[in-house]
């Protein structure tokens, strides 16, 4: 009889220690796997985005587009693909030199970010200025893959260089960059 109880007792003390493990303890969630989360400086993958193949060709469309609704007449159309190039230019500056998410410019390389992702061994990736998300992950492993996500734009040896440069310097406020003038 008390071996049947011993095993009864034991048998519920497994169930309820499965079950909060199943059902996502903190404390025994924490304890199995800690989150690693890969970081970036998105304004190294802007100004390499920038000097890129893809870049290149998205521009070299708009302007295809331009030329085909100016030998239309179709000035309407004209001034939204101008409207579209300008508004796409001051988000580069944003993304280049400030601090705005680049998600649009990663979202064109998704397969590669996914390996850099795998490669790393991180299991989400944050730009290095979103701080209320680095919050969230207070507690994780941060591993930094700028570089990695870098290389995803076959940069040529001066837009490496640039992405590694921009690194150096502290990003100016979305303000000053919203405001750049070229």
């Amino acid at each position: 009889m008390w071996t049947l109880k011993v095993t009864a007792i034991l048998a519920c003390a497994t169930a309820v220690l499965s079950g909060c493990v199943r059902n996502g303890n903190p404390v025994e969630a924490s304890a199995a796997k800690k989150v690693r989360v890969g970081t970036y400086d998105s304004r190294a993958v802007a100004v390499a985005f920038s000097g890129s193949e893809i870049f290149s060709k998205w521009l070299g469309e708009l302007k295809v587009e331009q030329e085909r609704a100016e030998a239309a007449g179709d000035k309407a159309r004209v001034a939204e693909i101008r409207a579209k190039g300008a508004t796409r230019q001051k988000l580069m500056h944003m993304q280049g030199f400030s601090t705005a998410p680049v998600d649009d410019i990663l979202d064109r390389v998704r397969e590669g970010v996914q390996s850099v992702r795998e490669k790393a061994g991180v299991d989400v990736l944050v730009s290095k200025w979103d701080k209320e998300s680095l919050d969230r992950h207070r507690d994780a492993e941060v591993i930094d893959v700028t570089m990695d996500l870098v290389d995803l734009f076959n940069p040529n040896e001066r837009q490496r260089r640039s992405a590694l440069e921009i690194q150096k310097h502290d990003p100016i406020s979305l303000k000053q960059a919203e405001n750049i003038r070229d």
